[in-house]
């Protein structure tokens, strides 16, 4: 048993249909499964970009608003390393597979006639997946999948309807309508309105009012368009269920259509008749029109196009026009298709308009414009004929992708060859465009003239600092330097997307140049050579500079902790460091607020504990007559000196002073300081005596008998002490002997012991002198 064609037609259209409703069911239980499933958590990397981590997650940029909103994030700039998003990676990945199994079940739908036999089924299948779209750009991934399932459900309703349909023979259908559309049904007394997806029937009359244009299409998807003011009857609509042979015929009472046939058998034949003419063809692609000036005749197809008048058979080859008009005919080649030339092709227009533009062609008289919703120009939008100018500005338009396509009219109004159809979208875009400025920091303080700028915006933005134009990167990233002038600069970077909507961000940036600040140490300080010196273990340091207020010091020594301050109003800085008995080295740097060195200065600190060396070149004498006393001598590391309490002059440490003293002893105090206060005092007196001694007693005699030895004894006193000897004269017997007494200063008293000598002692002369000079003569 063999199984006839449209046996086998069955069994295939069957099959499919079982298939596609079993992948549903699968795809429907595992969607179901995604969107109950828990956010996925992404950690924001160091090189991550925003948009890219949307596109690589949920595969869609421009997403990026929906995930800042999700993970309650105020700006992108808050996005930074480590951030954790929360993303819907399952959710979209459901939303995207119903999705995509909506448009497939649409596709089978459509493949097996479902506009033409389920029109109402394939419509709302459609208009339920524009909304699942509409859905997915703001993230309601739950409505995405259930608008997409029922749109997966209406399509394959469509296709069991097409199936069934197919089997049976079918009327033609109104598949597009554009502006006022009306039909006369044999059964109707007078024209009513025709909306898309009325059914027409056999010696039905359809007509287009100005400005309107209309589709209609035949069971094998033949399609007739009718443009402004057109009125056509269809005449004859058969098929024979058991060849498969259609016959289709339609006569055109005026205006003109568009006809593209034959879109799924060989087995269809197509008739056309204008009052007065009738036609027979294979070709399936032709434009006919017919008003008061003629009948025109296009044929696009290899096919050729037959018109008969009953008198000639006129035969119209591909790219050939004919106009008949009062029994003349005329034919010329017709004219090829002009260059598109804005918008360029996936253009996207954000005011709702669309300046269409194209390039002149030679020979034309005019330009026919056609605007759809799809590629194939079902869905017509606008049809303008007739236009002078290569420019022709739409009208404003719904959000979404349109295809358009111009013809160039020659002299006999014959349109031409279109042109390769582009598309563009028509968007609503209120967001303003992803802006992040990554550096410089706002406020920032630098000290070079020029500071580089780095971020990220959208590809497609036109990013200008202070109205100067950013290059951006394939990624939406820049960098670049950027001049500045001494002072608080404000730089403002704007960015435009497409649409117009702006983001603007503004910072500041102080340029301070580095400056040349002068640091001097108090002249005051105290030093012990190079060295500042202090008694205690902490140094105070005070020093002058041209810093400005509130400026960074700093004070470093090798082994020790840098130790910070800042400059006080009147450019004093003040600060103590530590110090030792050995000399350390220390430095002073004034910061710039970039942290740069704009002043140094550096010192030496130690720790004085040593008073200094006081040296007398000569001892004052013990007594004097003098009633004035010469001090000389040198002081190691005195600052002054003091003899007295008088201040003294210090010459290169040393020191000369006469020093008027008075009668009696004289106690005389030198003291000598250093820088950092260490004293040395020394204390010598002499005595200022003008009295010769007092000569108390002299004994004169023998005291071990008359061979015993001479002995002499002078007992004196004196204030300032007696020298040690007293020179006398002694007379023995005759004989005058002279000599010294020796005196103890202390005791007073002056002896001297002679050899035994015969002979009448007489002391004839003793004297006697003090430290001070004074002498007794006795």
């Amino acid at each position: 048993m063999t199984l006839s064609k449209r046996a086998l037609f069955r069994v295939r259209s069957a099959a499919i249909a079982a298939f596609a409703v079993l992948c549903a069911s699968a795809l429907y239980a595992q969607s179901r499964s995604d969107l109950d499933a828990p956010l996925e958590v992404v950690v924001f990397q160091e090189n991550d970009t925003l948009r890219g981590v949307v596109e690589t997650h949920l595969k869609d940029p421009d997403l990026w608003p929906y995930v800042l909103e999700l993970n309650a994030i105020t700006s992108p700039a808050d996005v930074v390393p480590n951030t954790e998003l929360r993303l819907p990676i399952k959710q979209v990945r459901a939303a995207d597979a119903a999705l995509a199994a909506s448009l497939e079940a649409i596709q089978k739908a459509n493949a097996e006639g479902a506009q033409v036999f389920a029109p109402i089924q394939i419509s709302a299948a459609i208009e339920n997946r524009e909304g699942a779209v509409e859905k997915r750009s703001i993230g309601s991934w739950v409505e995405v999948v259930d608008l997409s399932d029922i749109a997966t459900v209406l399509a394959l309703e469509a296709l069991e309807i097409s199936i069934a349909q197919r089997d049976r023979s079918a009327e033609a259908v109104v598949s597009d309508v554009h502006g006022r559309v009306e039909g006369r049904s044999p059964k109707e007394a007078r024209w009513t309105g025709r909306d898309q997806n009325d059914v027409l029937v056999e010696f039905e009359r359809v007509r287009t009012l100005s400005g309107s244009t209309t589709q209609v299409t035949f069971r094998d998807l033949s399609r007739l368009r009718l443009n402004a003011n057109s009125n056509a009857t269809i005449q004859r609509m058969r098929a024979d269920p058991l060849t498969g042979d259609e016959v289709t015929k339609v006569s055109l009472v005026n205006g003109d259509f568009y006809a593209l046939l034959n879109q799924l058998s060989d087995k269809t034949s197509f008739e056309v008749e204008v009052p007065g003419l009738e036609t027979k063809t294979n070709s399936s692609d032709f434009w006919i029109k017919n008003d008061v000036t003629g009948a025109r005749f296009v044929n696009y197809d290899t096919p050729v196009l037959e018109v008969s008048d009953g008198n000639q058979v006129i035969e119209v080859a591909e790219d050939e026009g004919v106009l008949l008009s009062n029994g003349e005919v005329e034919k010329s080649e017709i004219l090829n298709s002009p260059s598109l030339i804005e918008p360029t092709a996936s253009s996207i227009m954000y005011d709702g308009t669309a300046p269409l533009t194209w390039s002149s062609f030679e020979g034309a008289e005019g330009y026919w414009v056609e605007v759809a919703a799809d590629a194939g120009f079902n869905q017509m939008q606008i049809s303008e004929w007739g236009l002078r100018d290569t420019r022709f500005d739409t009208p404003q338009l719904a959000p979404r992708t349109y295809h358009w396509r111009v013809a160039a009219l020659d002299r006999l109004g014959l349109p031409g060859q279109w042109s390769t159809a582009r598309s563009f979208e028509v968007r609503t875009d209120n967001a303003p465009p992803f802006l992040t400025l990554l550096g410089p920091a706002n406020g920032v303080i630098v000290s070079t003239p020029t500071t580089e700028i780095f971020g990220i915006s959208e590809p497609l933005a036109t990013v200008a600092l202070n109205e100067t134009p950013v290059v951006l990167g394939d990624d939406g990233s820049f960098i670049f330097e950027t001049p500045l002038q001494p002072g608080e600069n404000v730089l403002v970077l704007k960015a435009v997307d497409p649409a117009g909507n702006e983001s603007t961000l503004t910072q500041t940036v102080v340029y301070r140049p580095t400056a040349q600040i002068e640091i001097t140490l108090d002249a005051d300080l105290p030093r012990d050579g190079d060295a500042l010196a202090t008694r205690s273990e902490e140094l105070p340091v005070f020093a002058q500079s041209t810093a400005a207020p509130g400026a960074t010091v700093i004070v470093s020594a090798d082994g020790q902790e840098p130790l910070q301050t800042r400059v006080d109003a009147d450019g004093a800085i003040s600060f103590s460091v530590p110090v030792t008995t050995s000399p350390h080295a220390f430095k002073i740097a004034v910061l710039s607020p970039t942290g740069a060195v704009e002043g140094t200065v550096d010192f030496l600190a130690v720790r004085d504990e040593v008073p200094p060396q006081i040296t007398l070149d000569v001892p004052p004498p013990r007594a004097t007559d003098l009633d004035e006393i010469l001090l000389e001598g040198s002081v190691d590391g005195a600052q002054t000196l003091t003899v007295n309490g008088q201040d003294i002059v210090l010459s290169n440490g040393s020191f000369a002073h006469a020093l008027a003293i008075v009668p009696g002893a004289n106690i005389i105090d030198i003291v000598a300081t250093d820088a950092v206060g260490n004293v040395q005092k020394t204390r010598v007196q002499t005595l200022y005596d003008v009295d010769p001694p007092e000569i108390l007693s002299v004994d004169l005699g023998r005291p071990e008998g008359d061979g015993g030895p001479i002995e002499i004894t002078l007992r004196a006193s004196d204030e300032s002490g007696l020298r040690q000897a007293a020179s006398f004269v002694l007379r023995i017997g005759d004989t005058e002997r002279e000599g010294f007494l020796r005196c103890e200063t202390e005791a007073g008293i002056c002896r001297a012991s002679l050899p035994p000598e015969p002979g009448q002692l007489r002391l004839i002369e003793v004297v006697v002198e003090d430290y001070a000079g004074n002498v007794s003569l006795q």
